[in-house]
């Protein structure tokens, strides 16, 4: 786990429109019987990992989280549910006199992750037991070759710690070295409700219009402005353009 003192503290609220992105999901897929739903207390570590090497698309509609290399500094974000941590966003930092000394991890992996089943409870989970967290480290040691698609529909699953020389460490790094064919991920924090929307709309374009991956995801950035103009509502890129796609471009 991150030797983060802030991030010990955070508890992960519900999202309810995960479970109705998830159920649209499952439709789409068109053959229920091939479809391996992990919902609640199902939704742990112990099954994800056990679950997800042979699969050929593994969805996540969870909280995501990235912790920068300042570990603290959070500020709350108040209005929409975001699939973030707890609708924590890592506000501008202190001056360095102020700063307390924080001793960085040595694997910069350990700063990227999901939050499964138990997250809120991983402060009790010992030594040897999962604790609700899927960190980058952990999806890095799975085989996940035979892997297509991993769709994370949380926030900041794209980004991660920057190392001079080494690229991006986060879980995009972690899925690709696990074997992971494409990642579609997101860039900043998202809406819950827009983030079941844009999700429905790229699954509608694979797997019911075969379109190739960076077609999906352009037609459901597309679908998702058209419907923020049709409502009246701000047209920024940051309400319908959060997740891209990086890998193999099929």
């Amino acid at each position: 786990m991150a030797d983060c003192g802030s991030f010990r503290s955070v508890r992960f609220g519900p999202l309810p429109e995960s479970k109705a992105e998830i159920d649209e999901i499952a439709k789409l897929w068109g053959r229920p019987e091939q479809v391996v739903l992990l919902e609640g207390e199902d939704a742990g570590e112990r099954s994800v990992k056990e679950l997800l090497p042979g699969k050929r698309v593994a969805h996540f509609a969870t909280h995501g989280f990235f912790l920068d290399g300042r570990c603290g500094g959070a500020a709350r974000v108040d209005g929409a549910v975001e699939r973030g941590i707890g609708g924590i966003a890592t506000g501008a930092p202190p001056p360095a006199a102020a700063r307390p000394a924080a001793r960085e991890p040595a694997n910069p992996l350990l700063l990227s992750g999901l939050a499964l089943a138990g997250a809120n409870l991983r402060s009790e989970a010992g030594p040897e037991e999962e604790d609700g967290i899927l960190t980058a480290e952990e999806i890095a040691s799975l085989d996940l070759s035979g892997v297509d698609w991993v769709v994370l529909s949380a926030c900041d699953t794209g980004i991660g710690d920057v190392r001079s020389g080494e690229g991006v460490f986060g879980l995009r790094r972690a899925f690709q070295v696990a074997g992971a064919g494409t990642l579609i991920m997101s860039l900043w924090p998202v809406e819950d409700r827009s983030a079941r929307g844009w999700m429905t709309s790229l699954y509608e374009g694979r797997f019911r219009r075969n379109l190739e991956t960076a077609e999906a995801v352009r037609e459901a950035s597309l679908c998702a402005l058209h419907s923020l103009r049709t409502q009246g509502r701000s047209t920024h890129p940051f309400y319908w353009a959060a997740f891209v796609a990086a890998g193999d471009w099929r």
